[in-house]
């Protein structure tokens, strides 16, 4: 494991998946370390919560890249790739990549929390979900096998584990770079008690890329996970820290 910078970022090591997360934070000054993409994408969003929000998880992800390669976090250069579509992207989109490096990044926020994940083993995806209370649980999302075990469930823990369910599928999509483009009902992830496993992909075209899955530790108001597309026995450690941007 290397050594951490003053703000609690180590370096990568052999085999491992580093998970930051951060709280929400407006300050003018930190708009300077993103790129001009970036400063207008944030510029509109209309509330100050999800604009601090977006702003923090950017900036996250261009401190912890920054330490990695050893440079400036403004130096850093994020390329989105769509892996759905065939022509050049106009704007650009999709999951960012870091091209000529051997780093695989994913950001994600919500409520009031960013988290950024980073690993040379394979592809990943992270995914923070706050826990709200939901008039109705969009259910189509899960698997015969996932709806199942939510109805065995007693009514009032049911929205938590559907957030589960969520974030789960949610971190393999991010991994793989399908994201929403496909059914999340064709993934069954294990149930909400038990450890994080991806268990079937249904219509998957062959061959099936193993994923290494985890849950996060982000608090009782959140749920979250990590996915690494690879070999899982090569992640040898998932480390997840907290810091301030």
């Amino acid at each position: 494991m290397g050594d951490a910078d003053a703000a609690g970022i180590a370096l990568l090591g052999p085999g491992e998946c580093h998970v930051w997360s951060a709280g929400a934070r407006w300050a003018p000054e930190l708009l300077d370390v993103l790129d001009e993409r970036e400063r207008e994408r944030c510029a509109q969003f209309r509330h100050d919560g999800a604009r601090a929000l977006y702003l923090t998880a950017h900036v996250l992800a261009r401190r912890t890249v920054g330490v990695q390669l050893g440079v400036d976090p403004r130096d850093v250069v994020f390329v989105p790739v769509c892996k759905n579509c065939r022509r050049p992207q106009d704007p650009p989109h999709g999951k960012p990549t870091l091209p000529g490096t051997p780093l695989e990044l994913s950001l994600s926020h919500s409520g009031t929390r960013a988290m950024v994940a980073l690993t040379t083993v394979g592809p990943v995806g992270v995914d923070i979900e706050e826990i709200t209370a939901r008039a109705g649980l969009p259910l189509d999302v899960l698997s015969a096998p996932e709806r199942a075990e939510l109805d065995r469930l007693p009514e009032t823990a049911r929205s938590r584990a559907f957030i589960r369910y969520w974030a789960r599928k949610e971190a393999v999509l991010k991994a793989t770079g399908d994201g929403l483009m496909v059914d999340p009902a064709t993934l069954t992830v294990t149930g909400p008690d038990a450890p994080a496993r991806l268990v079937e992909w249904r219509e998957r075209p062959e061959p099936h890329l193993p994923v290494r899955l985890e849950d996060l530790a982000v608090g009782d108001g959140y749920r979250a996970a990590v996915a690494v597309v690879g070999d899982g026995d090569r992640v040898r450690m998932v480390r997840q820290s907290d810091v301030r941007v």
